[in-house]
């Protein structure tokens, strides 16, 4: 270990409630797991948001998307590469047709994220991974047009 590297758990923060090493703030990040579940549920949103014409909260849950990915390729750099492959490919498309407010454009590329989704699970050994866009819109947002 270099000089100047200190172990995490000996780096402490202190809060209102007790201190914490930076090993155990790491430990409390959000997983795969955790990441993807809401990227399910901004998938979902983003889809029918865009049916409806809302354009601008279709570009929002796309680009809130991107964050998900990019914060799941620092917790589990193993997937870094092939999430970079996974934006430029798949939600780059979506963000083009979405720019286009283009619905045949994007609801292809849309559908193109899902089955790359499954192939990406497959590959790190989760093919039990499938996401389904329910047959209805999230029921909390106004997905008509602005």
């Amino acid at each position: 270990m270099p000089e100047d590297t200190i172990p995490g758990a000996r780096v402490r923060a202190t809060t209102k409630h007790g201190e914490l090493s930076v090993d155990e703030i790491a430990e409390m990040q959000p997983g795969g797991a955790r990441l993807m579940d809401e990227l399910a549920h901004r998938y979902w949103v983003l889809y029918y948001a865009a049916k409806g014409g809302n354009w601008d909260l279709a570009r929002y849950m796309e680009r809130e998307s991107e964050k998900l990915l990019a914060i799941l390729g620092t917790a589990r750099p193993k997937y870094a590469a092939d999430l970079d492959v996974f934006v430029k490919e798949n939600l780059g498309p979506l963000d083009a047709a979405i720019r286009a407010r283009d619905w045949p454009a994007f609801e292809a590329a849309y559908r193109r994220g899902i089955e790359a989704s499954d192939v990406y699970h497959a590959k790190y050994n989760k093919s039990f991974l499938r996401f389904r866009l329910p047959d209805h819109p999230p029921e909390w947002f106004d997905l008509g047009p602005r």
